[in-house]
């Protein structure tokens, strides 16, 4: 590989080279010996080509011991050599490019000139002897396997040879510079299809020239046309080490370079010396990828975390003869899963029926249709300056489907949607495709699921869509697609959250150990996982018109004080920890969107999702969050995350149960939880609450559909019904005892329709009356007096406004249902007369009634009736051909009652109020329609 030091000026390498030829007439032989295991792993190089292989056995324990008095004296020249080349070359501090060698490397990239402390003028610097020692052992107690990197300085290799050698991993060169076929590297495709077909384990890397982030972007792209299609089982690393870079922006190369990478899928590294990660790259931001460290010695002198250690230019292995014969040796520190693995596109785990079912294909600028694929395999061109510009879908008719599919085309909107091979997009005019939707189609389509996803220009994969939901974005450019499709039910190919990008979204998060770490879009989670670092601040931005966002941070058990739109929330500098989070979402357009966001914590994992300010994390536990994920969305998006536990607390006050309609009692819920369900459309019709605190009683109570409030119950008695399918519309709970004083409850209710209402406390209505919607799900908490915690107090309580409702007994018909707000009840033009009225008010909350009565054929005025009940007669047939209505107490004070009657031969009569008559007497003239209404005085 083109190796990674320090450049030094031209008469340190002149010392230097000297130095060489001295230790290279000291050196006789040099023996490779990999000893491989966790605890002691020891490399002898051997400069003999009699002897190519590379030798494992974890019997030979060989020691400074075994080594004669000659061989001691050699070494101990050898080391003195060593010592002063090691000062210069790692010691001390680096010494940059004169600007006339820099001008002596104008455009070196052209011609592949490379110049490091590895390369000169593209041809290597054979090392010293000082690195081939008869007994050179490079040892790290925690490297697990052995490889090599290689490249077109190798030669052909004969890559069987290689892996019966017992070389574990290869890291193979697939070029370098930016995006151009004549700077692939030579030896590429040979390599990698071998490496491919003897199922070698590798990843690749890149030289890089890149001196601005433009250029870093093209090497980028160069990496990702090459390893299209290919399965890494390493990660991509920049090779960062050429002398014309020197005085770039490093950080902001790298992170152009690597955040391309991540976003196509793929985990991404750095190579550099030990010089230059001492002293070039020393930014927080090179933390958050994988780091190989070039350092010939013994050791590893690098304090940071790193995961391959490349501690030889000088071993040899079967099967590389050409060139110098001599190849890169490495070592993996941890184990390979510990490294990550290609997030691979194409998906290969289709069961046999689904596995032929359809077949696909992209339109990209530039290029023109692509060949077909398969189900599961992504198409298009990730990275590339090029766009998705249409698409087509095929299935196999034998199945009994068919396939429909639509695309958002920039600046056109939604096109007709398109079946069966048609062309949906544009051809030849340049415009592309923002956002798609597929659906599949037939007699059989139930028994499939179609999934599908879009890279997006910038962003990278969405997550996987399903059955006709959008999949892209309102502006970005897709640059590519990916459909699988499964037997309906099957568990989804990946995470079916993120489907469609709404809105950009900065996020940013400051990790223990690693400061900021690289920005990321909307839906991407921000902090790391598995690797032990708590996050100590984030801050969350918006670029959308009248669209705000806003967030808390609580840290060390007490919330911050909100902040919004790219402030910082949270701590830097002072090592403290952020345990939970809240986010809003502000502004004119904020009733458009939602924002969902869930945490990743310390010996939890991943919490569940929550929404609109809610807390997310953990209290009192004393575990860090570790990463987050959020979620901004459009409301009329369907593809939305699934609410879940998202916050966990240690207060333990009140403890409370569920009974649910089709599902019975729940398990017991404690301190805020929710107790019943959310998106099941499952009623609450019981619960409930206890508390252990000592000296304090909850009390407790409940108002159904009867809207009749229930008696007050305590200390874990039923509030509700159990077996009569009545759902409870509102409950209240208040606090009682010696201690009640020093305590609050606060609760709030899921309701139908509504969601979720605000917190309210001590005794107010939680829920709704008069919609006839059910509570679905509660929250309860129990806190001191004043304690930080305590929740915002909202809208907890909807009451429809007082009414009067009112139904018909009609001839031949029977009752019909309540009407209310001057709705008809009874018929017209069917000579069907009323025979009995009902009337009620409903939702007062003043004293009074209704009152009523009829005048009935044969039989004259009726006495008068109380709300609800019957006036008139049913099953006699005979006819209402008056009313009277009146109210009484506060109610008449503040409302008249007015109604009118529709009579037989006459029609609608005009409004009367207050005990008046409505309709005929002694003219046997049936009433056929009614209307009431109440009128506020």
């Amino acid at each position: 590989m083109e190796k990674k030091a320090v450049k030094k000026r031209t008469g340190i390498i002149e010392k230097r080279h000297n130095m060489k030829k001295v230790i290279a007439l000291l050196t006789s032989i040099a023996l490779i010996i990999g000893s491989l295991g966790l605890s002691n792993i020891s490399v002898n190089a051997m400069e003999n080509g009699s002897v190519n292989e590379i030798v494992t056995e974890q019997e030979e324990k060989t020691t400074e011991t075994d080594i004669t008095d000659g061989e001691n004296e050699s070494s101990e020249q050898e080391n003195e050599i060593e010592q002063e080349e090691n000062s210069e070359v790692e010691e001390q501090t680096p010494v940059n490019p004169t600007p006339e060698e820099v001008q002596n490397e104008e455009a070196p990239e052209l011609t592949d000139r490379a110049n490091s402390w590895r390369y000169q003028d593209g041809e290597l610097i054979i090392q010293g002897s000082s690195f081939r020692r008869s007994r050179a052992r490079a040892y790290n107690p925690n490297a697990t396997r052995k490889g090599i990197d290689v490249s077109h300085h190798n030669g052909v290799i004969d890559w069987e040879k290689v892996k019966a050698a017992g070389v574990d991993f290869v890291i193979i060169r697939c070029g370098y510079g930016q995006n151009q076929t004549n700077q692939d590297d030579r030896q590429w495709e040979r390599n990698v299809s071998e490496c491919e077909r003897l199922g070698i384990p590798y990843g690749v890397y890149l030289y890089s020239y890149a001196t601005n982030t433009s250029a870093a972007m093209s090497e980028a792209q160069h990496v990702l046309r090459l390893i299209r299609g290919h399965r890494l089982s390493y990660p991509v690393y920049f090779d960062m080490e050429d002398n014309s870079t020197v005085g770039s922006d490093l950080a902001a190369i790298a992170s152009t370079f690597c955040n391309t990478i991540r976003n196509a899928g793929y985990p991404v590294g750095v190579y550099a010396n030990l010089n230059w990660w001492n002293n070039y790259l020393t930014n927080s931001c090179f933390s958050q990828w994988y780091k190989w460290v070039a350092q010939y010695n013994d050791t590893c002198n690098y304090t940071g975390k790193y995961e391959i250690w490349q501690y030889s230019a000088n071993g040899n292995v079967d099967g590389i003869t050409e060139g110098s014969g001599r190849v890169d040796m490495n070592y993996l520190i941890g184990y390979p899963e510990d490294h990550g693995t290609q997030v691979n596109d194409d998906i290969t785990d289709i069961p046999e029926e689904t596995k032929n079912i359809i077949t696909y294909s992209a339109h990209i600028s530039n290029k023109g249709w692509l060949d077909s694929v398969g189900n599961g395999v992504a198409t298009g061109a990730i990275c590339q300056n090029q766009q998705l510009e249409a698409i087509k879908l095929n299935v196999n008719s034998e199945t009994g489907i068919g396939v429909s599919y639509q695309t958002l085309i920039k600046g056109q909107g939604w096109q007709d949607t398109k079946s069966d091979d048609e062309i949906s997009g544009t051809v030849g005019e340049g415009i592309p495709v923002n956002a798609i939707r597929i659906q599949l189609t037939g007699e059989n389509a139930t028994q499939y699921d179609i999934y599908y996803r879009t890279y997006l220009r910038g962003i990278g994969w969405l997550d996987w869509a399903k059955n006709g939901a959008e999949s892209g974005s309102e502006d970005v450019e897709v640059e590519a697609y990916q459909v699988v499709v499964l037997p309906s039910g099957s568990v989804a190919p990946g995470n079916t959250v993120n489907t469609f990008h709404s809105v950009n979204m900065n996020m940013q998060a400051h990790a223990s150990d690693y400061g900021w770490l690289a920005e990321k879009n909307n839906g991407n989670i921000i902090g790391t996982t598995g690797q032990g670092k708590g996050l100590e601040a984030y801050r969350l931005s918006l670029e959308k018109k009248n669209l705000g966002i806003s967030y808390s941070s609580c840290v060390a058990g007490n919330w911050q004080n909100e902040v919004s739109d790219g402030a910082i929330s949270g701590t830097t500098g002072q090592s403290k920890h952020i345990e939970a989070i809240r986010v809003n979402l502000t502004g004119e357009e904020k009733d458009n969107y939602q924002v969902y966001y869930r945490v990743h914590v310390s010996n939890l994992g991943w919490l569940g999702w929550t929404c609109d300010g809610q807390s997310a994390g953990t209290k009192n536990y004393g575990y860090p969050i570790e990463a987050i994920q959020v979620y901004v969305v459009s409301k009329d998006i369907s593809g939305i995350p699934e609410l879940g536990e998202a916050y966990k607390e240690k207060i333990d006050n009140v403890r409370y149960q569920a009974h649910v309609s089709n599902v019975g009692w729940q398990k017991t819920v404690v301190n805020g939880k929710i107790a019943g369900t959310t998106g099941e459309k499952k009623a609450v019709e019981a619960y409930k609450v206890e508390t252990d605190i000592s000296g304090l009683t909850v009390e407790y109570a409940s108002c159904d559909k009867s809207n009749q409030w229930q008696s007050w119950v305590t200390s874990g008695e039923i509030s509700g019904t159990v077996g009569a399918s009545k759902a409870l519309e509102a409950i209240k709970i208040r606090l009682s005892g010696e201690e009640s004083e020093k305590y609050n409850v606060y609760y709030r209710a899921h309701v139908s329709n509504f969601g979720w209402l605000g917190w309210t406390s001590n005794g107010e209505a939680a829920g709704s009356k008069g919609y006839g919607n059910n509570i679905e799900a509660i929250q309860i908490m129990i806190l001191p007096e004043g304690d930080a915690n305590t929740p915002e107090l909202g809208e907890s309580y909807k009451e429809k406004g007082i009414d009067v409702a009112y139904r018909a007994h009609v001839h031949n018909v029977g009752w019909q249902s309540y009407v209310e707000g001057e709705k008809q009840a009874g018929t017209t033009g069917r000579s069907l007369p009323i025979e009995a009225l009902q009337i009620k008010i409903e939702n007062s909350s003043y004293e009074g009634k209704i009152e009523y009565c009829t005048h009935v054929s044969n039989i004259g005025w009726q006495p008068y009736v109380e709300g609800g009940k019957q006036a008139g007669t049913t099953g006699r047939a005979l006819s209402v051909e008056a009313m009277k209505i009146k109210l009484t107490g506060e109610l008449a004070e503040h409302y008249d009652i007015y109604y009118r009657a529709h009579v037989s031969n006459i029609g609608w009569q005009n409004w009367v109020k207050n005990d008046e008559i409505a309709g005929t007497t002694g003219k046997s003239l049936p009433i056929e329609a009614v209307q009431i209404k109440l009128v506020e005085k």
